[in-house]
């Protein structure tokens, strides 16, 4: 038997109103208020999991540089690894369309469900110059490929044309930290910007990957091949 309000304390009362007058509601209905109150469904944000050294170690490098000049920045060389993949990068792209219209030829993207395979590549950038994009030919990049494709041919003379007061920043990947590339790096007398871990998204190359992504994905024909992706990157 219910209880009615009066018949119970004021902490219980709207739990026992609810028990006496059940009732079944439709998603659609529930979508509907959460939307009233500002509520949506969206992608949770995705981000890299940090313990707590490594955010001791990102506070610190960031104090160290919080007060280096435009000019000191000027002599840093930013590079990093980026693979782009055919088939999926159109997901970057976004569109706006009137409710009903999901399946009119301009708001369709095709893209197979398999891959299709991808390109690694490698670039570099300056304050006022960059480096020339390379493509890796297939397989893993060891230290020694990162060696002799990237170091030797690419940075050593880039960083030579910098000047006296060059630096050269990679992340932490395993080949970028091998003791081969760093007994080159000495050899060369290179010098290398200390980096934290886990930290992709202090280096302003990452933008760079995101623009060339983006601009793609905005093609009216997107890249169907290996071939046309490579090209489509250069």
């Amino acid at each position: 038997m219910c209880h009615t309000p009066e018949d119970t304390n004021s902490a219980t009362a709207g739990v026992t109103a609810l028990c006496c007058y059940r009732r079944t509601i439709s998603l659609q209905t529930v979508s509907r208020r959460l939307h009233e109150g500002g509520l949506f469904a969206l992608r949770p944000v995705v981000r890299v999991p940090l313990s707590p050294a490594d955010v001791r170690a990102q506070l610190h490098w960031s104090h160290e540089h919080r007060s280096w000049t435009p000019e000191q920045w000027g002599h840093v060389l930013f590079t990093a690894e980026s693979r782009f993949n055919i088939h999926n990068a159109s997901r970057r792209a976004i569109i706006w369309r009137e409710p009903g219209t999901h399946y009119r030829a301009p708001n369709v993207v095709e893209r197979n469900h398999y891959r299709g395979g991808g390109l690694l590549i490698w670039a570099g950038i300056a304050t006022n110059d960059l480096t020339d994009l390379y493509v890796f030919a297939g397989g893993s990049v060891t230290a020694v490929r990162y060696r002799d494709e990237i170091l030797h041919p690419l940075v050593r003379p880039f960083i030579a044309s910098m000047g006296t007061d060059a630096i050269f920043m990679d992340d932490n990947a395993l080949p970028h930290r091998a003791r081969l590339v760093r007994s080159y790096l000495e050899s060369e007398t290179i010098p290398q910007m200390a980096w934290p871990a886990r930290s992709p998204d202090l280096t302003p190359i990452e933008h760079v990957w995101d623009m060339l992504g983006r601009r793609i994905a905005g093609r009216s024909v997107p890249p169907g091949t290996i071939h046309e992706l490579q090209q489509a990157l250069l």
